[in-house]
């Protein structure tokens, strides 16, 4: 059966399609010109009138048009064939990523539990397996809001109106709350102008920061060093988002925030389904800015920039 998925495979079916037209463009060509000499032969033998002044092109150029129409048709469907090739193992990538996101906090919470049910822990151990098992609805909470803001995202079909609210102390106070929760030897710093207003949706607003924190802390081999800066530019502010991490190849720079997508490199394995990022851009653009990253390779991490316009 093998062999028989070789057959089917899109590339080579293409591949296989272009012999096959241009054989038969060789052929139709063949078989034309064979049938117009004995047609011109037949007409000067029964009666010179029939025979035309010369060879028919038209007749000839509206077989190749036809031809070149039914390869066009091929071509298109053929695209179509790959695109849908390619959404369903990203389908089947995504779906084995979420399954695993949700099984691994699920499935610590489960032993924690039990193993307080079997073993009855010390005070200060259970106090251990309580933090953990927060730490994991947390986790589970953050790819559950994740996903139904990327669904609520792709849904929305216009702009809604938004609250004018003080986005510098609400940038100042989500990431305080993070500060806490930053790995050993972790460092924060915050460099906020106050009193910067701007529309926006809180929630959405504090999904996008909380993944963009996210994203800075995964990717931040040991302590995370993280720099945090919003300020004016003219009617704008500037919301930079700064790591000193692993960084982003060039080649990964323009697509990081499609949806799904991952950089992944051999030997890596950091989890995350491919939605932060996403999301953030999505946001972002729904407010009226602009997201932009920068970096200049691996292991010299990356700036995330976002531009939002200031409430009037």
């Amino acid at each position: 059966m093998k062999w028989l998925k070789k057959i089917f495979d899109p590339l080579i079916a293409f591949i296989g399609i272009q012999i096959i037209w241009i054989l038969v463009v060789v052929f139709w060509i063949l078989w034309f010109v064979a049938r117009h000499k004995e047609l011109r032969e037949l007409a000067r033998r029964y009666h010179s009138d029939l025979s035309g002044p010369g060879f028919n092109w038209a007749v000839l150029t509206v077989g190749l048009v036809l031809l070149v129409l039914i390869l066009a048709g091929i071509y298109i469907i053929f695209i179509y064939w790959r695109r849908q090739t390619k959404l369903y193992r990203e389908q089947k990538d995504v779906i084995s990523q979420v399954t695993h996101e949700l099984k691994s906090p699920l499935a610590s919470i489960q032993l924690h539990l039990e193993t307080i049910r079997l073993r009855k822990p010390a005070p200060d151990k259970l106090e251990r397996f309580l933090d953990t098992m927060l730490a994991d609805t947390d986790r589970l909470n953050n790819l559950i809001s994740n996903l139904l803001m990327a669904a609520k995202l792709e849904q929305r079909r216009r702009r809604a109106q938004y609250p004018v609210i003080d986005f510098s102390a609400f940038v100042a106070a989500s990431m305080e709350a993070k500060r806490a929760k930053l790995p050993e030897g972790g460092n924060l710093n915050l460099q906020i102008e106050p009193e910067l207003r701007l529309a926006a949706d809180v929630e959405e607003m504090q999904t996008a920061l909380r993944n963009l924190y996210e994203n800075a802390v995964l990717y931040s081999p040991g302590a995370p060093d993280i720099r945090v800066e919003l300020k004016r530019t003219g009617r704008h502010c500037q919301l930079t988002f700064q790591d000193r991490g692993m960084g982003i190849d060039a080649a990964d720079l323009k697509q990081v925030f499609t949806m799904f997508y991952r950089v992944r490199q051999p030997g890596e394995n950091i989890r995350g389904t491919g939605l932060g990022l996403h999301i953030v851009k999505s946001v972002i653009e729904e407010h009226g800015g602009k997201v932009r990253v920068e970096s200049e390779g691996r292991g010299k991490g990356c700036t995330f920039i976002i531009t939002l316009p200031l409430a009037a």
